[in-house]
């Protein structure tokens, strides 16, 4: 292929950092994995990793058990692996630290860090990508990353480490500063230079990362308007790091033929890639067809070869999609949801349509139980019930219809104004301190005290909204859109860990009660530990929460949901059904027919591994989006109420 025809991050030595993201099941690993090894292939004499840093991995999946060339690795970063080698090789050395700069004896201190680092497996996973940036052991790495919402996560890990190490480093501060002051050493010992190592590995990433020679952002979508909506977001988040992202592939994109239903799609296709291209600057739009085969194994050499620069000046057809726009088609209606229930979550891999699915089952609720207040809670960190409503949602409940309301919440923004009120407190109390409290140091230790917190603490805090929410007796059903596979199996373990950390942290503010006297924050805290124990015990009550799996047919997507499933049952959460999404509609076009024979075995495996499950199918229908088209899907979704 002639090189001014391919992008240039196929072309070889030219990045050293590859960062292929978008929204769940558009195609990130697909194009990552084939990225990885047509640079491996042509380039003998350079060494290249592949790596993913979503927690529900897929490369192995896609790769097929396939023999990979000799300069190519794979690595599929364990989270509580990296964590574990970071604490084997670190721990001793943070627990010194400590131990030198605060007033918390051995025990405490012991305690706290134990607790921290559970949640510090993301900081471990991106300290490794950092080390083999600083160790230059690849000519490429090419990463492929969990969905945007995890994505823009990692996008903030460098200032979640900024603010760890300098939490760190207040704590050594004190120490030096008596070491230097009293035997005229200025030289730095072993804890300045950890410090200063994890530092320059941060800044080493941080270099890289905005290096526009050395580091791309591949972005991929599929052109559907949902997609194009949160992809745009999350170019925006890049452009605000000063990412370089001057490629955009489209995935899937349908071909156009004598079917009028594929070209009906591809026409709607057009009109969301126009969308996205007029919205965004400074890259180049790619395109890979939709294949009857899902690309796996050896496959994958290949789809590079289809690859098209997007001409956005040709002409679109005309076709009227108020002409083309077919009811929903589903198999097998499901049971509507009890009415016991009281939390109804709705889980799959990303790109499936959980956040579709739980729209139409919110304002099916709301038609047969009007008298009942509902609301759509969002836990992804990369909202769509906006762009699937058609509303502007907000972190607050927002009104969609009389007694249905929604709402996506901003759990960076609720954990800052923790923090803001703790440092108005802390500041309050510091100015009435005890005269044994030297302010020029332990003022900064307790400053950074929530900086020693795990992440996803201020998820979990979101998250113990919906508690508020029905404690409050504010609403009857919270109908919960959540987060990828990873992130929200990650979110439900995580109760257990922040819970440790809280206890140790109530220990602390009753033990030194009079250095830190701080009874706002303390309330908060107390406020979230009730939560998360009521949190976990809904969870786990089969008559108030149950969970739908939303799945599509394909054999990526069929084992994501195998192993999510045994993952909600061993944190108790009751199933209630399963919604295969996105089927292609049979007796159409030889291309179609295919595609659909190749589904059928996928639904069959889902039919035998979830026997136990009601199951329900749903045709492809092109961004069912709005109040009214949701309503509608709705009522296809679910049997008909019976007359009492």
């Amino acid at each position: 292929m002639k090189p001014d025809l391919y992008p240039d991050f196929l072309q070889g030595s030219l990045q050293k950092l590859i960062f292929f993201g978008g929204k769940g099941g558009v195609g990130k690993t697909t194009c990552a994995a084939a990225t990885a090894l047509t640079l491996a292939q042509e380039h003998t004499g350079q060494q290249f990793l592949l790596v993913s840093t979503d927690p529900a991995h897929s490369i192995k999946n896609i790769l097929d058990g396939m023999r990979l060339p000799e300069n190519l690795e794979v690595c599929e970063l364990n989270a509580a692996n990296s964590l574990q080698k970071f604490k084997d090789k670190y721990d001793g050395l943070l627990k010194q630290i400590a131990e030198r700069g605060t007033f918390l004896d051995d025990e405490d201190i012991h305690g706290m860090m134990d607790a921290a680092l559970p949640g510090m497996d993301e900081l471990a996973a991106y300290l490794d990508i950092a080390t083999w940036i600083r160790q230059d052991r690849y000519d490429g790495i090419i990463v492929d990353t969990a969905p945007t919402g995890h994505t823009l996560r990692l996008l903030e890990m460098p200032d979640l480490i900024h603010r760890w190490l300098v939490a760190l480093d207040t704590l050594l501060a004190k120490h030096r500063y008596m070491r230097r002051r009293f035997t005229r050493n200025h030289q730095l010992d072993h804890l300045d230079e950890f410090l200063l190592s994890m530092n320059d590995d941060l800044m080493a990433m941080q270099n890289m990362m905005t290096d526009t020679d050395q580091c791309r952002f591949v972005l991929v979508l599929q052109a559907e308007s949902m997609i194009v909506e949160e992809s745009i977001d999350l170019i925006n988040a890049l452009d605000q790091k000063l990412i370089p992202r001057n490629h955009i592939v489209v995935n899937q994109l349908q071909p156009t033929h004598d079917c009028d239903y594929c070209n009906q799609q591809n026409i709607r296709q057009v009109r969301a890639l126009k969308i996205a291209f007029s919205s965004v600057t400074g890259s180049i739009f790619w395109s890979l067809p939709m294949v009857a085969v899902e690309p796996r194994g050896r496959l994958l050499y290949d789809l590079w070869q289809h690859v098209k620069m997007v001409d956005f000046d040709a002409k679109e057809p005309t076709y009227s999609e108020a002409d083309h726009n077919p009811p929903f088609l589903v198999v097998k209606p499901l049971e509507p949801p009890a009415e016991t229930l009281r939390v109804i979550l709705f889980a799959g891999k990303g790109g499936v349509g959980k956040t579709t699915a739980a729209c139409a089952t919110a304002l099916r609720m709301h038609h047969d139980h009007s008298d009942k207040r509902v609301l759509l809670f969002s836990t992804d960190p990369a909202h769509s019930l906006s762009d699937c409503l058609s509303i502007p949602i907000n972190s607050i409940p927002t009104k969609v219809v009389d007694n249905l309301d929604a709402q996506e919440i901003n759990a960076e923004a609720n954990f800052g104004s923790i923090r803001d009120e703790f440092s108005e407190e802390l500041d309050t109390f510091l100015k009435q301190a005890l005269q044994n409290l030297d302010l020029t140091f332990d003022r900064e230790v307790m400053e950074h005290l929530l900086d020693l917190a795990p992440p996803g603490l201020d998820e979990i805090m979101a998250l113990t909204e919906i508690m508020d929410h029905i404690d409050h007796g504010i609403y009857d059903v919270i109908v919960v859109d959540a987060a990828p596979i990873g992130h929200l199996l990650r979110l439900l373990e995580m109760p257990e860990l922040i819970s440790d950390w809280l206890k140790l942290f109530f220990k602390l503010l009753l033990k030194y009660r009079d250095v830190m006297r701080l009874p706002n924050l303390s309330a908060r805290l107390v406020a979230l530990s009730r939560g998360l124990k009521g949190l976990q015990r809904l969870l786990q009550n089969p008559e108030k929460t149950g969970a739908y799996v939303v799945t599509i047919p394909t054999e990526l997507s069929i084992d994501k949901s195998i192993s999510m499933v045994s993952s909600l049952q061993q944190v108790g959460v009751r199933l209630q059904g399963l919604l295969m999404n996105q089927m292609t509609p049979i007796n159409m076009c030889d291309f179609c027919q295919f595609r659909s024979s190749r589904e059928a075995t996928q639904i069959d495996r889902a039919r035998n591994a979830f026997s136990d499950l009601p199951q329900a199918g749903i045709y492809k229908h092109i961004n069912p989006s709005g109040v009214n088209m949701l309503a509608s899907l709705g009522n296809s979704l679910y049997q008909k109420t019976k007359a009492v």
